[in-house]
């Protein structure tokens, strides 16, 4: 979980740092072109989408790490479902 919660917090760190530089340029550009503003929307967009992202993954860490759950991501699926017989 350590290394999900410092990819989380990269993730959260450098998405809000573009963020803000996105906004920063925007208001300094003068132009009123609407393909640069539509552009400048979904960077923005996808900015916060990294950032609710990051804050989700965070938040499973420290969860998994409070409550003692391990995620083990891996390929096998059937390995790791438990399958309940009757």
């Amino acid at each position: 979980m350590f290394w999900i919660g410092c990819g989380a917090l990269l993730i959260i760190f450098f998405s809000f740092r573009a963020y803000i530089n996105n906004r920063k340029k925007f208001r300094m550009k003068i132009t009123g072109d609407q393909s640069s503003r539509l552009y400048f929307y979904l960077l923005q967009g996808g900015n916060l989408l990294l950032i609710i992202s990051g804050l989700l993954f965070l938040m499973l860490a420290i969860v998994s790490h409070v409550n003692g759950f391990e995620v083990i991501f891996s390929s096998d699926v059937a390995y790791h479902i438990k399958i309940n017989g009757s």
